[in-house]
């Protein structure tokens, strides 16, 4: 072609964008870039060129997904795409799966987010795929979503019907992996702004996943309060929906993740006069015991959480016996150090008597 007076023709400038991507080919589905080092972009295919090809309808529209992902790598990178419009373009293809990593890489780079925040019709866009679409593109949605909720210049309108939206999805929503998707994102928002600025119905909804079927769920819900109970108002919000039982018995699940996002969350809850009461009410004394059995990270914050409930004198006189002031004891021997420390200032709280 380069040797042929037809660079003028729109025919030719088709030839040649489609020869340039059956050269650099991309076999197998795309994936996320890391954060170490990308390869450099295959060829000289440019942004103005991907964007010739990501229409809907176009048969290397795929493969141009791919070469983008690639190619998204700097700050600059993202700029140049949104000046040729691929932004606008990737969501005209939410439909396809492949769209996802571009638009997710796109919110990673700051020098794009800003872009994005400004065309609402875009957000708007991956909320109704996060609701409607299939699976794959619906789990990609919500990964968009949750990226842009970090965004620490997200106007509070934008945090709002996003943040409404999930709650409203986790209630509702049969797929597990979607319930899961819409709850990593109010994990988010609940770490990047005040718990109590994301509605009445925010903590209720969560507390009700508590005891979902899918462990997976439970895990992100539990997650989810952990952040909740950073604050005051979080544990007030806990204590009021009735989270203290579910989580204390989540402490006896056989999933390792449960038990310890349970135990995070007990912990923070066990500095409230209500919560402490609201522990020993559900038989968490007795569970929270038998958590000092178990791998180290769970058993840490189960002697943190004991340490929290022995500031009531009930707490003490129940658990204060031979066979637990010795087991508490010989964690003070332990060979990772803040274990050891933890058990230290558990036994000490223990055997207080003001």
């Amino acid at each position: 072609l380069d040797m042929v007076d037809v660079k003028s023709t729109a025919a030719a400038e088709a030839v040649r964008t489609t020869q340039k991507f059956e050269r650099f080919e991309i076999k197998g589905e795309p994936k996320l870039p890391s954060k170490t080092h990308l390869p450099q972009a295959f060829g000289d295919v440019s942004f103005e060129e991907i964007g010739k090809v990501l229409d809907p309808a176009n048969p290397l529209r795929n493969q141009g997904l791919q070469q983008l992902l690639q190619m998204l790598r700097r700050p600059t990178d993202a700029i140049k795409a949104v000046k040729y419009g691929l932004m606008v373009k990737l969501s005209n293809n939410f439909e396809h799966p492949s769209a996802f990593p571009c638009m997710l890489q796109f919110v990673r780079l700051r020098s794009s987010r800003h872009e994005l925040l400004l065309k609402t019709k875009i957000v708007d866009k991956l909320m109704h795929v996060a609701k409607n679409g299939d699976l794959p593109c619906r789990i990609g949605a919500f990964s968009c979503l949750e990226e842009l909720g970090r965004h620490p210049g997200m106007p509070k309108d934008y945090k709002s019907s996003i943040t409404a939206f999930c709650i409203k999805q986790c209630g509702s929503d049969e797929e597990a992996k979607a319930k899961r998707g819409a709850l990593e994102v109010l994990r988010t928002m609940t770490k990047k702004q005040n718990v109590g600025s994301l509605g009445d119905s925010c903590v209720p909804t969560v507390t009700s996943l508590l005891d979902f079927k899918d462990a997976e769920v439970r895990m992100s819900a539990c997650e989810t309060l952990q952040y909740v109970t950073v604050t005051p108002i979080g544990k007030e919000l806990c204590i009021k929906s009735g989270a203290v039982p579910k989580l204390t018995s989540n402490l006896e699940h056989t999933n390792k993740k449960v038990r310890l996002f349970a135990a995070a969350a007990l912990m923070q809850i066990a500095l409230l006069t209500a919560g402490k009461q609201a522990i020993i009410d559900a038989g968490g004394l007795s569970i929270l015991t038998k958590a000092l059995n178990d791998e180290d990270a769970i058993k840490n914050y189960a002697l943190q959480c004991l340490t929290n409930l022995f500031s009531n004198p009930h707490a003490r006189m129940a658990v204060r016996g031979a066979e637990n002031n010795e087991k508490i004891e010989e964690l003070t021997k332990h060979k990772d150090a803040i274990v050891a420390e933890s058990a230290k200032s558990c036994l000490a709280k223990l055997l207080w008597d003001p």
